[in-house]
């Protein structure tokens, strides 16, 4: 069935060290308040997907259908510009699980970075060795039912140690020429163009078509740390106007990593979904 207009998840930014490091929160109980929230998806961040180095989607799976949420995503941060050859191959092995993971809990697609900046890889050569893992990834995805999605991104700080390899729009479009005719697909990242004094409204009319959710989030321009969506500089008001235009009705994921807790989420929310009731009138 189709929809007519976009749905919105939340990828709980906030709560990884809680649930990952502290041990403070599990999974599930992070479900319960996803649910509480009155939201009908979740995106999945892949370590959530194991505990104490074992598979845990069967239970994830479970809760999620006993809460009747559903999985827009699974996100990743792969290091697909790894310089040596044997950590690049673990890591696409690692995003195959990703993906059987997707697949078992009826997620619409695979959240896929580019790798590190690491200082000595050349343009041609990233863009390369990138453009060639996400073709192949998607072509693995594709009988699953699920889409590989690339992102904007700029650093996953869980993992990572530099900043993304395509961070900048320039080189990110160079990366998205190669892969615009293929089946990889596009999660736009709304804030992340604003760290390096860009704006993410500029890439709507070029990828709009390929994309398969957009991840909410805000900040000041030019500065890394989340602020509740609306207070930021990123120019959501344009973005959901030209989000209409193009029609639209993919996953609006809150991707929620401002510092003010549950009342930081509860404003965020409400923005999405005030934007979302504007722009999408039933």
């Amino acid at each position: 069935m189709s929809q007519s207009r976009p749905t919105v998840s939340w990828l709980p930014v906030r709560l990884f060290s809680d649930v990952l490091v502290d041990k403070t929160m599990t999974v599930e109980e992070w479900l319960v308040r996803a649910a509480d929230y009155g939201l009908e998806a979740v995106e999945m961040y892949a370590p959530f997907l194991q505990s104490n180095g074992r598979s845990n989607v069967d239970r994830v799976e479970h809760r999620l259908e006993g809460l009747n949420l559903k999985v827009s995503m699974v996100t990743c941060s792969p290091d697909l510009t790894h310089p040596d050859p044997v950590e690049r191959r673990k890591e696409l092995a690692a995003m195959e699980r990703s993906i059987q993971n997707a697949a078992a809990l009826g997620a619409t697609a695979v959240r896929c970075t580019t790798g590190q900046a690491y200082a000595d890889l050349g343009e041609e050569e990233g863009l390369t060795m990138v453009s060639d893992a996400l073709v192949g990834l998607s072509e693995y995805a594709k009988p699953l039912g699920v889409k590989i999605a690339l992102e904007n991104h700029y650093c996953d700080r869980m993992c990572m140690e530099l900043p993304d390899f395509a961070h900048k729009l320039t080189l990110w479009l160079k990366l998205y020429d190669r892969i615009k005719d293929t089946s990889v697909m596009v999660n736009l990242d709304a804030s992340n163009p604003a760290m390096v004094g860009e704006n993410a409204l500029d890439l709507i009319p070029v990828v709009g078509a390929k994309m398969v959710s957009m991840h909410a989030s805000d900040r000041k321009m030019g500065t890394y740390p989340h602020t509740a969506i609306g207070e930021g500089d990123v120019d959501y008001e344009g973005i959901f106007k030209k989000l209409a235009e193009i029609e639209y009705t993919g996953w609006i994921s809150i991707e929620d990593g401002q510092p003010e807790g549950d009342a930081g989420f509860g404003r965020s929310l409400h923005y999405i979904r005030s934007l979302v009731e504007r722009y999408w009138p039933e």
